[in-house]
């Protein structure tokens, strides 16, 4: 923030060559600043402030002799201060479009340190249409919003400050880049897909395992078998018989041949005397068959039992 005060030189004095003084009051007295200068203008930026509130007055000299003082009205620096135009840059990436703005250099300090909290009023539209949207923003890097990609968009900003404004940037276009988030609608329906395949991959691991347990419940149950049964496999487990035809080799037994003589009987009576069945026995004891055998004490016939043994083979 500066003070220059410029004027302009009498009238009527086209090809005279004048020296100037300037002078400034503060407080209470005026201060020369600039003394006899030829220059249409001076300086007082080293010597205000801000906030401050000075008057300033100038006067012509020409060969020892001097003009009147002309001096201003009383300036309230923040009042009468004009900011030049901010520098702004556009950046776009991935759908986005980036407004960054750069202040105006001062000649004290810089603004916010003069002037605090400022602001910025960003105005952007479309290329070629005259609908514009406005924004205001504290900070210096904004990103515009609700930009459709591929679209040119211009930008102008002016400052805010102390209820005053700027002078307005140049405007400044960029074709906004692609987008690359992915529509609402999308997202949904990936979800719903997404579920859908869980629910039935849970599904169907659920009924794998239950039919593999019912199977092994099949397979391998959990109620005893009988002891009856069991006695019953462990018995022919044990068989001979059963282990030679699983093992498909034969096995040899022995077998009796008998022969029954007998004498025809005298009469109808001798043949009413046998009673029940015969026994039959070997020398051996070995092969029997029948029970015990009856005979009356006055059987008149006499049996004769001859055994012979021979082999016989099962296979």
């Amino acid at each position: 923030m500066g003070l220059v005060l410029e004027w302009d030189p009498p009238q009527n004095t086209m090809n005279t060559l004048f020296n100037y003084t300037a002078e400034i009051k503060g407080w209470n007295m005026y201060e020369p600043v600039c003394l006899s200068s030829s220059s249409l203008s001076c300086d007082f930026t080293d010597k205000v402030s801000s906030f401050g509130t000075y008057q300033l007055r100038v006067r012509a000299e020409l060969h020892g002799e001097t003009s009147d003082w002309v001096q201003t009205e009383t300036l309230s620096l923040d009042l009468i201060t004009e900011i030049s135009a901010p520098h702004v840059e556009l950046k776009s990436r991935k759908g986005q479009t980036e407004v960054d703005i750069t202040d105006p250099p001062m000649k004290k300090k810089n603004l916010r340190d003069v002037f605090g909290n400022i602001s910025y009023l960003i105005r952007y539209w479309k290329y070629g249409e005259t609908k514009k949207e406005e924004l205001i923003r504290e900070q210096n890097r904004v990103v515009l919003p609700r930009l459709e990609p591929l679209v040119k968009y211009c930008v102008e900003v002016e400052i805010l400050y102390s209820k005053n404004k700027s002078q307005t940037s140049n405007i400044t276009c960029l074709t906004n880049t692609p987008s690359n988030e992915v529509e609402p609608w999308l997202i949904a329906v990936v979800l719903l897909v997404s579920f859908l395949l869980v629910l039935v991959a849970v599904v169907l691991i659920f009924l794998a395992v239950w039919f593999g347990y019912r199977g092994c419940r099949i397979i391998f149950p959990d109620a005893d078998l009988p002891e009856d049964l069991k006695k019953f496999l462990s018995q022919r487990s044990q068989s001979s018989i059963l282990s030679a035809m699983q093992e498909n080799t034969p096995v040899k037994e022995d077998f009796c041949e008998l022969r029954i003589l007998h004498k025809e009987p005298i009469s109808s009576l001798d043949n009413q005397q046998i009673e029940g069945p015969i026994r039959i026995q070997t020398h051996k004891n070995e092969c029997c068959i029948g029970a015990n055998v009856k005979q009356s004490s006055e059987e008149k016939s006499k049996m004769i039992i001859t055994t012979e043994q021979k082999p016989l083979l099962l296979e």
